[in-house]
């Protein structure tokens, strides 16, 4: 089956190591992958076009300025089309898409995400300057905390390594990620994806401070925690194996671990990224709680994100 992806990019550092990690994910994990490359392109200030309807010499710098950027849009575009073909993509699987800038960029590029029928939306981490904002922390967080319909990518530096971690905590958002891997990474035998949990803790759960003769009680809640949670996992590592198979994956190609509490999820995460050398982390947008990842370790694991791309999936 066809899958079919979104690019943002703007010609920065960053954008180019997005279009590098679909690339390489493209020609050894993901299979019949169709790339839109989408640009916004930089506004013409408002007023000018105002004074244009009246003033000779305005609209003819208005009409300098559009042909400018349209070039400047083809340039980007065209340079990006040209990574992807290097890494092997054929140029019939590459569509380039420029847009004026109708609004604000995030919001350019999620009318783009949500109405154009795609799997994905990937985008850089860093943007080019101030100027070209694109793809600044501001315009990435809202893209990510506002495209709840659409699985977002967000590449940080450059990516190597293909092992992908699946953070997972018994939810439903946490299978609607492992459904994602399924379908993206479906029918590939050199895809290795880990199922990772990070145990139960009394300090993820609420931030009580327990007296010296409290401890038992301590304990017990623990305890309590731990065994509710053990069995939760072993039904959610079930279901989630079975989904891969079904999407195409034999059961050796898919490792489940667990870590111990005590450890923050993001700083578990980020250790077990950097230990195991993975390059892809998928993490559920919703979690036990509603957002246990949205906001808090989405946030902390996407600010850590160096060398390793993050998709959250909704």
């Amino acid at each position: 089956m066809e899958k079919k992806i979104l690019i943002a990019v703007d010609g920065s550092p960053a954008s180019d190591r997005a279009v590098d990690y679909v690339g390489l994910m493209e020609g050894a994990m993901i299979k019949n992958l169709k790339v839109v490359l989408f640009h916004a392109m930089t506004p013409i200030p408002p007023f000018m076009r105002r004074e244009g309807q009246s003033d000779t010499d305005t609209y003819r710098r208005v009409g300098e300025l559009e042909r400018r950027n349209r070039k400047a849009a083809q340039e980007v575009l065209g340079n990006a089309r040209q990574r992807l073909m290097d890494h092997g993509l054929s140029e019939e699987h590459i569509e380039v898409k420029a847009m004026p800038r109708a609004a604000d960029a995030a919001r350019d590029i999620l009318f783009e995400a949500e109405h154009g029928l795609y799997d994905a939306l990937v985008m850089g981490r860093r943007g080019l300057s101030k100027a070209q904002e694109l793809f600044v922390g501001s315009v990435t967080n809202k893209v990510v905390q506002h495209a709840e319909r659409l699985p977002v990518w967000i590449v940080g530096g450059r990516v190597h390594s293909l092992k992908v971690l699946c953070a997972v905590d018994g939810s439903e958002g946490a299978l609607k990620a492992v459904d994602h891997m399924a379908f993206m990474l479906g029918h590939n035998p050199e895809c290795e994806i880990t199922l990772f949990h990070v145990g139960a803790s009394l300090a993820n759960y609420c931030p009580l401070n327990f007296a010296v003769e409290e401890a038992e009680l301590h304990q017990e809640i623990q305890g309590d925690l731990m065994s509710s949670e053990a069995e939760c996992m072993d039904n959610f590592y079930a279901r989630a194996v079975r989904v891969l198979m079904e999407g195409g994956l034999s059961r050796d190609q898919i490792e489940t671990k667990s870590k111990e509490g005590g450890m923050s999820v993001p700083a578990a995460i980020a250790e077990e990224v950097k230990t195991g050398d993975y390059g892809t982390v998928v993490v559920g947008r919703r979690g036990q709680n509603r957002s246990f990842f949205l906001g808090h370790v989405s946030d902390k694991v996407l600010s850590r994100g160096e060398n390793f791309a993050v998709w959250i999936v909704g």
